[in-house]
């Protein structure tokens, strides 16, 4: 009699987050909102009066992803749906997976054209996806699915910029999608950054720690399990259309469990070619501890399981090379230019002397330790560091902005802000030891770093000087993001740890705001970092940095309705020669007052408004309608000079969306007037 995982492999890799489910809800009385999530649908069941009839509902639920999973199995090769990789200006990469070595048909063309190019894939055995055995025992009952195949296609000579839709055909099986080309210079650009989703199937029923900012409840959890938390941000990331997505680490929970990799992909792949997000937007990552990690059950950190956990991330990503002496290390850091940005990620999961205080990872064997791994070093006399400066000086002189990513956040007041070591005050994965690079990205003016590993929503600022071309220098602040929300945990800060370079933390600068008893605003949710970069009207480029929360609603009796995006009050806007730093009497001041074009326009969700002041003034910015009324006063204050962003969400005063049609957006500053039109488009 054939198994589960002979008809169904992803249905299988599912039952242990819902047996987690049942086994949750047996625990606890309040309401509990299951998730069953298949083929890129989120079907959410609201919780019956009765349990009885509620588990019934979800035994049939469960009865008909069974039956639907047999069906796919049986007709559908892809194991995991095409997704784009490696993105340039003239060209971009496209892999899937198949369950069978059958070629793959794979045809494209630029979008207003009738231009077909065809190709066909060669499949090769991804053989680093195997199922260890102690899953393959015990979630597959010996029967886990074989190795993948595993397709790539690299398409060259394309045009930047440029819309391109493409199709792939395999073993029967029809997936549709489109993409765009990386802009040159002159291209605004949006950016999402986000950390620490560590998926894997027992997510689902399972609730994060959810720390009270007023010390009330030390074992409160968090509002919604961890899957929908993930889940919503993700399709809030696919509404935002962004241009490139990048992850700063820890992917998934265990990097050695394939089951792990499973939902990852199931989570950003699909086979609706216009729902699958990282089948329309290029994904980028970084390796942070747990790409690493073999897992609970296996070897941990030790070799080799190690290297091949690290393999598996290997298998799924491509990334610019390198060039680095050892050829394990392609792949882990490298340097993507996209429009007027610069990104560098690095590997920062292990340093040497081997459990030192330089060390991230005190279980971890890298480059430079006996019977290491491959995992760079990132010390001042690593290949990886002198790598690293080479291309800073080059990004330096060539690019509007310059962003670094890795994993381990070097200023933090989370549990990995503790210095190196062992015992109380310390931590075995600290990101401490990174802080040797920041000097080096001050110098060469990097404008934000992107990271996670503590889980929290935290801005830190480092000032220094940064060392221009002709050998002079200028002040530079940079600016240090944990971005570490993206669906796992949501911590706070640490007792006794202090951070004095932090500038904003959601723990503690974003207050719980509720009413009867129910959360309205505010707190620490799941979310991520959205960063716009835009040409000013005078020429100059700005970087506006968004921090994200995605605040989820509830009716009168707790049951989940959906999601909101909601915006930190943390804003931050750089320009590109001058990285934000406002000095009275500094050539880095605005010359003019000014309101610049509002981005995007026409707009349907939300709508970023930039303002300069040459000089100190008392402001009001608001939105009126084509009669003339008053929409909404989005802000009343008195502000330093400097450059300036503010959204509009598309509401009123009292919180209602407005209606389609023309507003204005009308800036007073003192004496200086100025207005501009938005359409926004439902």
């Amino acid at each position: 009699m054939s198994s589960i995982a002979d008809f169904a492999p992803e249905f299988q890799k599912r039952m242990s987050g819902f047996v987690q489910f049942f086994k949750w809800n047996s625990l606890r009385k309040n309401t509990m909102i299951p998730v069953i999530a298949y083929d890129d649908d989120i079907k959410t069941l609201k919780q019956p009066e009765n349990t009885s009839v509620r588990y019934i509902r979800l035994i049939f639920v469960l009865l008909i992803v069974l039956v639907s999973a047999r069906i796919s199995a049986a007709e559908n090769d892809f194991r995991i749906y095409p997704y784009l990789q490696n993105p340039s200006q003239d060209a971009m990469t496209v892999i899937w997976f198949s369950v069978t070595n059958t070629p793959g048909s794979f045809k494209y063309f630029e979008k207003n054209t009738n231009t077909e190019t065809a190709l066909s894939s060669n499949p090769e055995l991804a053989s680093a996806l195997i199922y260890p055995a102690w899953e393959n025992d015990t979630f597959f009952d010996g029967k886990a699915p074989a190795p993948p195949y595993r397709h790539r296609v690299r398409l060259t000579g394309l045009k930047s910029n440029t819309m391109y839709l493409y199709s792939v055909e395999q073993n029967g099986t029809q997936f549709s999608s489109s993409f765009k080309t990386a802009p040159d210079k002159s291209s605004p650009i949006r950016l999402i950054v986000y950390s620490d989703s560590e998926t894997e199937p027992e997510s689902t029923g399972k609730h994060t720690l959810w720390t009270d900012p007023e010390g009330k409840n030390t074992n409160r959890t968090y509002l919604i399990d961890q899957t929908l938390g993930y889940t919503n941000n993700l399709e809030l990331l696919h509404h935002r259309q962004p241009d490139i997505i990048a992850i700063a680490g820890d992917l998934v929970e265990s990097g050695g469990e394939q089951r792990d990799w499973d939902e990852f992909w199931h989570h950003i792949t699909g086979s609706d070619g216009e729902k699958s997000l990282a089948g329309r937007v290029p994904f980028i990552a970084a390796p942070g501890n747990h790409e690493y990690y073999e897992g609970p059950s296996l070897g941990r950190y030790n070799p080799p399981g190690s290297e091949q956990a690290i393999g598996k991330y290997l298998e799924y990503f491509e990334f610019p090379a390198n060039n680095a002496p050892d050829e394990k290390q392609e792949d882990r850091y490298y340097r993507l230019d996209y429009g007027p940005v610069t990104l560098i990620s690095l590997d920062v999961a292990n340093n040497s002397p081997h459990r030192s205080g330089h060390d991230t990872n005190f279980f971890l064997l890298g480059e430079n330790d006996p019977n290491g791994g491959g995992a760079p070093a990132f010390s001042p006399d690593s290949h990886q560091y002198l790598w690293l400066e080479t291309q800073l000086r080059d990004a330096q002189a060539g690019s509007r902005f310059t962003f670094v990513m890795f994993h381990h956040i070097p200023y933090s007041v989370g549990p990995h802000g503790w210095p190196a070591g062992e015992g109380d005050g310390h931590d075995t994965q600290s990101g401490v030891p990174v802080r040797t690079l920041v000097p080096l990205l001050i110098r060469y003016g990097v404008d934000a770093i992107f990271a996670g590993h503590d889980e929290m929503m935290e801005r830190s600022e480092i000032s220094g000087m940064e060392m221009l071309a002709d050998g002079s220098e200028k002040e530079h602040i940079l600016h240090i993001y944990d971005v570490g929300t993206g669906g796992d945990g949501l911590r706070g800060p640490q007792n006794g740890l202090d951070n004095p370079y932090q500038k904003f933390l959601a723990h503690t600068d974003s207050p719980e705001i509720s009413e009867d008893g129910r959360l309205i605003d505010g707190g620490k949710h799941y979310g991520h970092i959205e960063v716009d970069v835009l040409e000013l009207s005078d020429g100059l480029w700005q970087a506006v940095f968004k921090p994200v929360y995605v605040f989820p609603l509830f009716d009168d009796n707790g049951v989940f309705q959906g999601y909101e995006r909601r915006l930190y009050d943390d804003v931050v806007t750089l320009t590109d020669k001058y990285a934000g730093v406002h000095v009275s009497g500094d050539s880095s001041l605005p010359g003019n007052f000014g309101l610049e074009i509002p981005f995007p326009n026409p707009f349907n969700s939300t709508v970023l408004l930039r303002y300069t002041l040459p000089e100190a003034s008392s402001i009001i910015l608001a939105v009126y309608d084509f009669l003339g009324r008053k929409v909404r006063r989005l802000r009343e204050d008195s502000q330093p000079p400097g450059y300036y962003s503010v959204e509009w969400d598309g509401r009123d005063e009292a919180g209602t969306p407005v209606g389609s049609g023309i507003y204005l957006i009308k800036l007073q500053a003192g004496s200086f007037s100025d207005s501009v039109k938005v359409t926004l488009v439902k």
